[in-house]
């Protein structure tokens, strides 16, 4: 009985995410999907964080409501370090890894005078086009060493 009802939770919450997916808009390859993520950051230092994220959304592989919440939310977090630190100075291009032509993920550092944010944009290729599965920030520097 309950591998019936697990069974039919999985397939729902798997047509629910390929509904998602089969919407959005696909980047053709990696080159592009450097240019979107670029325009991203440059729109997240001019402290356009709603429109950053409204923009990208358009290549969302994921839930748009989920996706929209976690916009607001870093909107507020930029919002209160830009308070706190001052306006971000630059953001440079720290990284860009590949898992085949399956995942793509590309790390960007935001700086401040006195701090930075770590940006993680990640892509996933279902089968031919790129979507966005996910944006992360965070101040754990301590990562980027190796």
């Amino acid at each position: 009985m309950h591998f019936k009802f697990f069974f039919r939770n999985i397939l729902l919450f798997m047509a629910i995410t390929f509904s998602f997916m089969c919407h959005a808009k696909t980047l053709e390859d990696t080159a592009k999907i450097d240019k979107v993520s670029d325009f991203f950051m440059s729109q997240v230092l001019s402290g356009e964080v709603s429109a950053a994220f409204a923009l990208i959304s358009a290549y969302l592989g994921i839930d748009a409501a989920a996706f929209e919440e976690r916009g607001k939310k870093a909107e507020i977090s930029v919002s209160q370090l830009n308070n706190n630190l001052g306006k971000p100075l630059s953001y440079a291009l720290l990284d860009q890894q590949s898992v085949g032509d399956h995942f793509y993920k590309i790390t960007y550092l935001l700086k401040y005078e006195s701090a930075a944010l770590v940006w993680e944009l990640n892509y996933y290729q279902p089968l031919d086009g790129w979507k966005l599965v996910d944006i992360n920030f965070n101040t754990d520097i301590n990562s980027l060493f190796k």
